[in-house]
């Protein structure tokens, strides 16, 4: 009777631990996809270039630059990574080319990761960490909010842990298919980021080391996953070399592997530089800044006082740091030193990496981790004490901190950070009905040309062949104009056009003899 009653309790806590799994799980996808198309309540001008550039793809074949199915975006002229505008289209050809069909990859990509952060520290622990670590990944505001705008290259580091969940998971369960695929995902993900020209070959090359010394896998093997990571990111290679070296533009009839305007890659022919030392010291300073002090200073990237993982959490993050690299560890978890190689990468990549959070990306899955370890020791110490209160107590913590974060980020405009502008699409989707007029658009909306061409859907063939630049050859090119549209300083208004101006400006203008329209902002 005694041993029905203990497997019936044992059966009871079992599903007790999966439904909160599955609340932890609802609450976290909700707080990434629930209204991404009003908070953030302004569109960044580089989803807008990721957004237009998907929709010329899927409707001519080309982006705004003229370039067949390209590997990698000219862009503004030095380029933007592609990943994410090829993932837009399927939803662009559903929901057409608005917020939603922009924010939706990056809100599903990250949704998708708590699940792949659960099942991994299932995987190479046990079930009460996968859960803590379920939570704090849940909360964690800078997964939050990069998770809720479609910046491109925030989809490197979901990438990399489906990569490290696939590639254990694999291993363990001795299924090459799952274990290939692992660097099938690990090869796509170069064309999310920059960064991870550099980070994939320092990462995968020692992981595969360790792999064979520990007999987990055989040369045969670590030959074919190289492999099958050099054809998946070939183009970007190529892309890399063109660029690093000036050569020619590769166009193919189904792909173009571009030539940029400027030189993406001087920190790769600038090693040996005078400068390159003291750029780098100064790069890992301001990189440590960030860490500890949880902001970078821009408002779309952390918002204090809540930081990237909550202020508070340094404490736990070094407690997982010491066990991690600690030869005597208080909680030991296989496949540890995976993590300690991706986290000693990063922190090589934040000498070279000129640092923001986003550039830093790569870095807070490992940071996420060694905080999930450190509280799982403290939480697991005062359980072993019967001091579950303190559990508790740290756990209301982080509920009352998560709660004051939503409610600080929805309150958030985000039309005040300069590169994210609102209330453009009725205008644009109104300039655009009117007939045979010149039409300016004041260049105190920045990037205005990206706007009009991502709210008016603008034909991109007839962009090709009618843009105008100010500086063809420049890093970032400056568009004068293209059909019946003008971009710039409108110093007067003049008869017989129509003109677009801010609110804030319009006592700058005499404007009693014209029709005024005016909107929102």
């Amino acid at each position: 009777m005694k041993s029905i009653d203990k497997s019936t309790e044992e059966l009871n806590k079992k599903n007790v631990t999966k439904y909160i799994v599955y609340l932890i799980l609802i609450v976290g996808i909700l707080v990434r996809i629930v209204g991404i198309t009003n908070f953030p309540n302004a569109l960044n001008c580089d989803e807008a270039s990721a957004g237009y550039d998907a929709y010329s793809i899927l409707n001519y074949g080309i982006d705004r630059n003229g370039n067949v199915m390209p590997a990698f975006l000219v862009a503004w002229g030095s380029g933007q990574n592609a990943l994410l505008s090829y993932l837009m289209i399927p939803f662009i050809k559903i929901f057409g080319l608005n917020l939603l069909s922009v924010r939706l990859p990056m809100a599903i990509l990250s949704s998708v990761s708590l699940i792949i952060m659960y099942l991994l520290l299932k995987k190479v622990s046990n079930k009460k960490l996968a859960l803590i670590g379920l939570t704090f990944f849940a909360i964690c505001p800078w997964h939050i909010m990069k998770s809720r705008w479609g910046l491109e290259s925030n989809l490197f580091p979901d990438l990399i842990l489906i990569f490290v969940y696939l590639l254990i998971k694999g291993i363990e369960d001795k299924n090459k298919i799952i274990y290939y695929l692992s660097f099938v995902i690990a090869g796509i993900s170069a064309y999310a980021y920059g960064t991870s020209y550099f980070f994939l070959p320092f990462f995968i090359i020692p992981a595969l080391i360790f792999l064979l010394r520990k007999k987990q896998i055989t040369i045969k093997q670590a030959i074919l996953s190289l492999l099958i990571v050099g054809i998946v990111s070939l183009p970007i290679i190529l892309m890399v070399i063109i660029n690093t070296f000036d050569l020619q533009q590769i166009n193919l009839p189904f792909l173009t592997i571009p030539k940029m305007e400027v030189n993406r890659f001087q920190v790769m022919t600038s090693v040996f530089s005078s400068e390159f030392l003291s750029t780098s010291i100064s790069n890992f300073v301001e990189s440590l800044k960030i860490l500890i002090l949880q902001t970078d200073e821009l408002p779309w990237n952390s918002i204090l006082p809540f930081g990237i993982i909550y202020i508070f959490s340094g404490v736990f993050t070094i407690l997982g740091i010491i066990n991690a690299f600690a030869k005597n560890k208080k909680i030991e978890i296989k496949y540890n030193w995976i993590f300690n190689v991706w986290f000693i990468v990063t922190i090589i990549l934040a000498f070279i990496c000129e640092p923001n959070i986003n550039r830093l990306n790569i870095m807070m899955i490992p940071i996420i981790y060694y905080t999930i370890v450190g509280i799982y020791m403290i939480v697991d110490y005062f359980e072993r004490k019967k001091l579950k209160v303190i559990n508790i107590l740290i756990l209301v913590l982080y509920i009352a901190f998560f709660v004051a974060f939503i409610v600080s980020y929805l309150k958030q405009d985000w039309n005040e950070y300069g590169t994210f502008e609102a209330g453009l699409e009725d205008v644009m989707e109104y300039v655009d009905t009117i007939e045979n007029k010149e039409i300016h658009i004041t260049n105190t909306i920045k990037e205005s040309y990206i706007y009009t061409l991502f709210y008016t859907k603008y034909n991109t063939r007839d962009f090709v062949e009618t843009v105008e630049y100010q500086n063809p050859n420049a890093e970032f090119k400056k568009v004068l104009s293209f059909g019946n549209y003008k971009f710039e300083k409108i110093d007067e208004i003049q008869d017989g056009n129509v003109y677009v101006i801010k609110k804030e400006d319009r006592d700058n203008y005499n404007l009693e003899n014209y029709k005024v329209t005016e909107f929102e902002k």
